[in-house]
């Protein structure tokens, strides 16, 4: 959704800006005196209409995931930057191996999970979407949820995994069932 927002905000910023100049130099009679400034806007308001159609198949995926998806689980592997970064905060993918529903073979994909390194932490179980090699994160879930024909292909999380564990937000304090401890 953020590539969308971002795509859209880029190209009605950069139409604007682009537009009067367009109307201005219309009704001049040397136009070739304002190409580069013309290829210029052109450029930028390619690049916002690639992004927001680059978002717009990305959230089409994510419907279809949702509507048509099958339940599986998954565990993860572990959190890396995607590359992106707003007010230099980085976004931050999750590297899951899932059990496909469709053929009980263990996949390894990547979801987006935002801007917060510890929404998902690394070890935890997942109840995923499946549908096409995409998934939508639904929750964390226990190692006890999980169906024993599903857990067989799944590796078992270190000890620990599967309680009920929150990080603050400034990711200084832990909380595990419920006792707070400080991360040294």
């Amino acid at each position: 959704m953020f590539i969308f927002i971002f795509g859209l905000i880029w190209t009605v910023f950069m139409t604007a800006i682009s537009v009067p100049f367009l109307v201005s130099t219309s009704e001049q009679e040397d136009i070739t005196m304002n190409i580069v400034p013309l290829v210029t806007f052109a450029v930028f308001d390619l690049v916002g209409l690639v992004l927001m159609i680059f978002g717009l198949k990305k959230i089409i995926k994510d419907r279809k995931t949702e509507k048509y998806g099958l339940q599986c689980y998954g565990i993860v592997r572990r959190i890396e930057p995607t590359g992106a970064s707003v007010n230099d905060n980085p976004e931050f993918k999750a590297v899951i191996d899932i059990v496909n529903p469709e053929t009980m073979q263990v996949e390894t994909v990547e979801e987006t999970i935002g801007f917060d390194y510890n929404k998902y932490p690394t070890d935890s179980y997942l109840l995923c979407k499946y549908y096409q090699g995409d998934i939508n994160i639904k929750s964390i879930v226990s190692d006890s949820e999980i169906p024993e024909s599903t857990r067989q292909y799944l590796p078992a999380a270190p000890q620990g995994a599967g309680q009920n564990v929150e990080y603050s937000s400034d990711g200084e304090f832990v909380s595990i069932d419920g006792v707070l401890y400080r991360k040294s």
